[in-house]
């Protein structure tokens, strides 16, 4: 997503969108650590050149709800929010590593700049660390039980969608758009899923 970006869909609930302007995965996402659909994204702009402090922008209206000593943060949806799998819930995204110190209760309005990337507590090189997860209620358990991983977590794609994201690296995962097309005087929304040889296109160009 851009700067400044608003998705909002007919009925007037927000649509989540992917935070940054360019999406470049890490060549290694398995640690144990990471067993928790956490996905992690190395800072690049749309270019695919290495940058510092990658902007990352709020996917949705929300405010933080929590704040750790990783300069982590979960920033909760203040309202029902749209996502790629069809459901219709708060949203909560939860990243981690910046320089900055993220302030609990801070409200961000979807597009807003919320956070950058960094290098900052148990991380061994710049980048960012994401979950995103769905909760029927903003009173629900912020961690899995045993106390890692966002709790509700889902896949990162099924959550987000990629609309004005220049895909870089995005592997073999199902990234959609959003779209809108105009029927008969209804606006119908359809779901494209991203192709195969697009994102093969996208990393051979980018690597």
């Amino acid at each position: 997503m851009r700067a400044g970006q608003r998705l909002v869909a007919s009925d007037g609930y927000e649509v989540a969108l992917f935070p940054c302007e360019a999406l470049y995965l890490t060549e290694a996402r398995d640690p144990d650590e990471h067993d928790v659909l956490a996905l992690d994204f190395l800072p690049r702009d749309t270019n695919g050149n290495a940058i510092t402090g990658m902007k990352c922008y709020a996917p949705f209206t929300g405010t933080i709800v929590y704040t750790g000593n990783d300069h982590n943060c979960i920033l909760q949806s203040d309202d029902l929010v749209h996502a790629p799998d069809g459901t219709l819930k708060y949203m909560r995204v939860l990243v981690a590593h910046s320089w900055n110190a993220p302030v609990l209760n801070t409200q961000y309005s979807q597009g807003d700049e919320f956070y950058t990337t960094g290098n900052y507590g148990m991380s061994s090189g710049e980048h960012l660390h994401m979950e995103v997860a769905t909760v029927d209620s903003k009173n629900a358990q912020y961690w899995n039980t045993g106390g890692i991983g966002i709790y509700g977590a889902k896949h990162m794609w099924d959550m987000l969608y990629v609309n004005d994201t220049v895909l870089l690296r995005p592997e073999n995962y199902d990234w959609r758009e959003y779209k809108v097309t105009h029927n008969k005087g209804d606006f119908l929304i359809t779901f494209n899923t991203i192709s195969q040889t697009k994102r093969k296109e996208v990393n051979l160009w980018r690597n």
